[in-house]
């Protein structure tokens, strides 16, 4: 079994919790066969979260500064006869934010990334946080004497929350069939150009991890706030491509191998 290290990166409120907590309480194999199975060192997480965003309804708290969860799960498809392992850190996302010399060197050291952003953040401080990260990443890697410096590794780049961005059932099949042209629509424009200057190798998601619900051809908010301005889950939502990054990025690493 080849165990594989991914890295992810995402400002405050970017809902890394929520994706890494639902990617196993509501997976979503998009009909390739995939399950993902909790580990001993991840069973304290999922047992968490399960109660939060399960049974309250409840987003994620956010993470303490300097508090990590160390998450691995399985992911098995047993028609394929393909086991692999997902090896990421749960940080708080000041520490995205900050990309000191320890996160620039976890970041580095990964197999592949998953960069986080969030749709709803201020545009001007998203694109400066991005930025700054692709920089740091890019002069603290070693380059080498290639033509190309850029980074050679898988990244996912998502867009976190999208189930805010469709309002019709044409864009939620859009989300799904064209994730890269959805993503391209609605992301800072200027980011584009820097990710394509730092990165080789990298695809675009729109992810989800309330979801969204139709019903007779209309698109239903699924979260909302309480009486007490508490942001909220509903019932029936579906998330959507949770699982189809690192899928796309094992995809890619095995194509290495």
């Amino acid at each position: 079994m080849r165990e594989l290290d991914l890295a992810l990166w995402g400002p405050s409120a970017a809902g890394k919790t929520a994706l890494l907590a639902q990617l196993f309480l509501l997976p979503s194999s998009a009909g390739e066969g995939w399950e993902v199975f909790p580990t001993e060192a991840s069973l304290p997480f999922v047992e968490q979260m399960q109660a939060r965003l399960q049974t309250e309804n409840l987003f994620p708290e956010a993470n303490t500064v300097g508090a990590v969860d160390k998450l691995l799960y399985h992911f098995i498809n047993r028609a394929a006869g393909i086991r692999a392992s997902l090896h990421v850190e749960d940080r708080a996302g000041k520490e995205s934010e900050e990309m000191n010399e320890e996160g620039q060197r976890r970041l580095n050291a990964a197999h592949g990334l998953m960069l986080l952003f969030d749709p709803m953040r201020e545009r001007e401080r998203l694109r400066d946080e991005v930025i700054r990260a692709l920089q740091r990443l890019y002069v603290t890697r070693q380059h080498g004497a290639d033509l190309d410096p850029r980074d050679p590794r898988p990244i996912a780049v998502c867009l976190s929350k999208a189930d805010l961005l469709i309002r019709t059932p044409e864009d939620a099949l859009r989300a799904r069939r064209e994730p890269d042209a959805f993503v391209r629509e609605r992301m800072v424009p200027e980011l584009g150009g820097w990710i394509d200057r730092f990165c080789a190798n990298y695809r675009l998601f729109p992810v989800s991890a309330a979801g969204i619900r139709v019903r007779r051809g209309v698109v239903e908010p699924v979260v909302f706030y309480d009486e007490g301005l508490r942001l909220r889950i509903g019932l029936g939502g579906e998330p959507f491509n949770l699982i189809e990054p690192f899928l796309w990025i094992f995809r890619q690493l095995e194509g290495r191998a």
